[in-house]
């Protein structure tokens, strides 16, 4: 992109600047670009399998990107004891008769970048930090992002200003005069609004059962940048038109796909739900959605750094995975929700029916688990409620909850001891069956398990 283009969005940036003094608007970093040209990605190809290891820490710096500044008088108050060595934790390898140590499982055969093992009383028992990664590097978050994005909306919804029960109609214009209008937010949360089929496949990710969100509409978000044409600054044209926002995007969709299964019956992956249901947050408080992290999320949780969120435009963010933010504040996130949604000082900053409903499911999330979704099959003990999973090990009886990425971004907390283990990964080969297993039953479980044989109890 040239100086010129540069200019415009700099200009841009002054002229819309936020109401919120922490969220400022920014362009991307040049020479970040360039250096990455010599292993052949830039921003149009970067998230592609091959580059994961290139460009899962501070990828934000090739994009248009909102900051979100931590209130640096809120930080939560870390201690580093670092009494959990991983290099002693030895298990049975896939090889007869050989052991293998967790410092090996995790920074070769599960390519984690960085991790944080925090146990309840907000105190850091082991942290590694690989790749030339650090505590202030930016992970993106992939998908692990919905999670962040369903806590803001159910603060907003607890103050008021909507209801899940809302039909999605009443706050996303775009959906009306569709079958999609008449789906409550709460199914949209859930991930069973009935979306299967999409308008555009993002191609080369490998998926199992396919993609789970369109190239189009991620392009329309900026997740692929933004150009010069038509004299403005604007994303480029995807294979499905000119789609200039998230809401051309929207509208095309709901115009032009019909619902695959009957609302509320079906557990079906896809990146559009969690769309709908922070746009309705955005709707009805007249916010975009860094402003309502800023405001309502990344100011009240004792986050100690600032995160970002790739923009278009119009400033508009992929609520489905957008997000850059530090391993320690990754971790204080799952933090958070093992507290009851209480902050480090005892405020109260996500609603707690929000997480008890979390922990518990309902029988309609755990019958629509099983319908459709591969993920069945490798965790039957499991659901998907409000933009998280839970998941039970059938060996130890231990549940956790888990925000999840595509490359191994996962975050847990763990609901008998509150104790979080947070993972940032690059793993080339998008979920699946690999990946799910190493990270869960060969990294997070163990660790949970072996910090219950020492003193992290609960203390709430």
């Amino acid at each position: 992109m040239n100086k010129r283009v540069i200019a415009v969005i700099a200009l841009s940036v002054v002229a819309t600047a936020t109401l919120f003094a922490d969220v400022t608007y920014h362009e991307p970093d040049q020479q970040y670009e360039k250096n990455m040209h010599r292993y052949g990605t830039g921003i149009k190809n970067w998230e592609r399998a091959e580059f994961m290891r290139f460009t899962m820490a501070d990828s934000y710096l090739f994009h248009y990107y909102a900051k979100v500044t931590a209130d640096k008088n809120n930080k939560m108050s870390l201690k580093v004891s670092n009494t959990l060595d991983i290099t002693k934790m030895m298990f049975d390898d896939i090889v007869p008769n050989e052991k293998i140590s967790l410092y090996n499982i995790m920074r070769d055969r599960a390519s984690v970048q960085s991790y944080v093992v925090m146990n309840a009383a907000g105190e850091i028992v082991a942290e590694d930090y690989w790749s030339n990664t650090n505590q202030k590097t930016k992970h993106h978050l992939m998908s692990a992002n919905k999670s962040f994005s369903s806590m803001v909306a159910y603060i907003v919804a607890d103050k008021g200003f909507f209801k899940l029960s809302d039909k999605a109609g009443k706050w996303v214009e775009e959906l009306r005069g569709t079958p999609w209008a008449d789906i409550t937010l709460q199914e949209y949360s859930d991930m069973t609004s009935g979306i299967g089929t999409l308008l555009s496949s993002a191609n080369g990710w490998g998926m199992p059962g396919g993609s789970t969100w369109d190239s189009c509409m991620s392009t329309a978000g900026g997740y692929n940048g933004l150009i010069k044409r038509d004299g403005k600054l604007l994303p480029p044209i995807d294979d499905k038109g000119d789609l200039r926002t998230l809401s051309d995007y929207v509208t095309k969709f709901a115009h032009n796909v019909k619902p695959t299964y009957k609302a509320g019956t079906t557990y079906e992956y896809r990146g559009l739900n969690t769309e709908i249901l922070a746009l309705a947050a955005e709707r009805a408080t007249g916010l975009n959605l860094s402003e309502l992290m800023d405001k309502y999320l990344w100011s009240k949780g004792g986050f100690n750094s600032f995160m970002t969120m790739y923009v278009n435009q119009k400033h508009e963010s992929l609520a489905a995975g957008s997000m850059n933010c530090t391993n320690r504040d990754f971790a204080i996130g799952s933090w958070i929700m093992g507290h009851g949604g209480k902050n480090w000082k005892g405020e109260q900053v996500i609603p707690e029916h929000f997480i008890e409903q979390i922990k518990n499911g309902d029988q309609k999330v755990k019958d629509a688990w099983a319908k459709v979704s591969y993920e069945h099959l490798l965790a039957p003990n499991a659901f998907y409620k409000n933009q998280w999973r839970t998941i039970t090990d059938d060996r130890t009886g231990r549940t956790i909850s888990v925000m999840v990425g595509v490359n191994g971004q996962l975050s847990a907390f763990d609901h008998k001891t509150g104790n979080v283990v947070a993972l940032f990964g690059a793993y080339r080969t998008p979920t699946g069956q690999a990946m799910v297993n190493l990270y869960l039953f060969d990294i997070i479980f163990p660790i949970l398990n072996k910090m219950d044989e020492g003193k992290s109890k609960k203390i709430i």
